[in-house]
């Protein structure tokens, strides 16, 4: 980050050896990845097939083609083994995935294939992948395939979140700005600290005591973003009174909708028992309050004389066949 890279270049021998060792792995990888596709076509799942993938994947482990036909192999060979020679397989199966680990530590077809290998294991050692995921982000703090295989290794494992809350604890010390550290005790704080009577909130003192973490984080550097996104997401985990966030009216549907700032019980009507007492109506018709006198009627005062025509010259007799009626009005040529 921010470091320029220096290539050094070495001597005329130096570069022809590197680029005959590079043209040596190219050959022995086409190789491999020919003869293991042949095995697959062919339905030859045994020790061979799994050494030719690993020919392979040593050099190029994000090739999910060949990490499928390895579980083949492998879902295939564990048919014929006991308990203990299904440990030894899947034991040799995890050294050779750390190795891969050395070559991409962010592959993603290898932290999906330790996580299939650990759900078959027989008795798989949840502490040494805790302690290969710690190795892992002292190397890179921001890796999210490693992050994701610790929560897996902390859920199918049973291990204690206490532990895991613990070590946020003394990432966040370390770095302030670890917001992938900051992020993993978000899911596991509401596990170790749960409140006593409402879900996914914190109990008081937890919540206190974050606070004070996270007012420590930005008063050390007030401009990271990593403390002020974990405040904000404690400022929703209180106990906060219920009150009403929207209202929506629909006079055409004549129907109500509410939402709550907070989950609240609804309890539906039971249908009416005919021989049952008579209750009060739940939805009565509302009457002015009798204290409240309603505000007069107002209507038109009469008038006792009657308009005038807006006519200028009223006609008393109208004719409906204007051909035979007779104007009475002079005429002005």
């Amino acid at each position: 980050h921010g470091r320029v890279k220096v290539k050094v270049k070495g001597s005329a021998e130096q570069e022809e050896a590197k680029r005959q060792e590079r043209q040596r792995r190219l050959e022995q990888y086409q190789s491999a990845a020919q003869r293991a596709r042949s095995k697959r076509q062919d339905g030859e799942l045994d020790q061979e097939a799994l050494d030719l993938t690993a020919e392979v994947l040593i050099i190029n482990p994000d090739l999910g083609t060949f990490w499928n036909f390895r579980r083949e192999v492998l879902l295939n060979m564990e048919q014929e083994k006991s308990v203990s020679e299904r440990g030894l397989l899947f034991g040799g199966e995890l050294s050779f995935l750390e190795r891969c680990l050395r070559v991409n530590p962010k592959s993603y077809g290898t932290w999906h294939q330790r996580g299939w290998v650990l759900r078959r294991h027989p008795l798989p050692d949840w502490q040494h992948e805790l302690q290969l995921c710690t190795q892992c982000l002292q190397q890179d703090g921001r890796n999210f395939h490693c992050w994701d295989h610790r929560r897996l290794v902390v859920r199918e494992g049973g291990l204690p979140v206490e532990e895991e809350l613990d070590f946020t604890q003394r990432l966040i010390n370390t770095n302030f700005s670890n917001y992938s550290a900051w992020h993993y005790r978000s899911t596991v704080l509401p596990l170790a600290r749960p409140h006593p009577t409402l879900p996914r909130q914190l109990s008081p003192h937890a919540l206190l005591h974050e606070y004070e973490l996270v007012q420590n984080a930005v008063f050390t550097d007030p401009s990271d973003q990593s403390a002020w996104f974990y405040h904000r997401w404690l400022l929703g985990r209180a106990d906060r009174d219920g009150s009403v966030s929207c209202l929506f009216v629909d006079f055409i549907e004549q129907r109500v909708a509410v939402v709550f700032t907070r989950p609240v019980n609804v309890s539906h009507p039971r249908p009416r028992d005919p021989t049952a007492t008579p209750r009060r109506d739940p939805h009565p018709t509302l009457t002015p309050h009798p204290a409240v006198t309603p505000a007069p009627t107002m209507t038109p005062h009469p008038d006792p004389s009657p308009r005038p025509d807006p006519s200028p010259h009223p006609d008393p007799s109208p004719c409906r066949d204007p051909s035979s009626c007779h104007d009475p009005r002079p005429h002005h040529d």
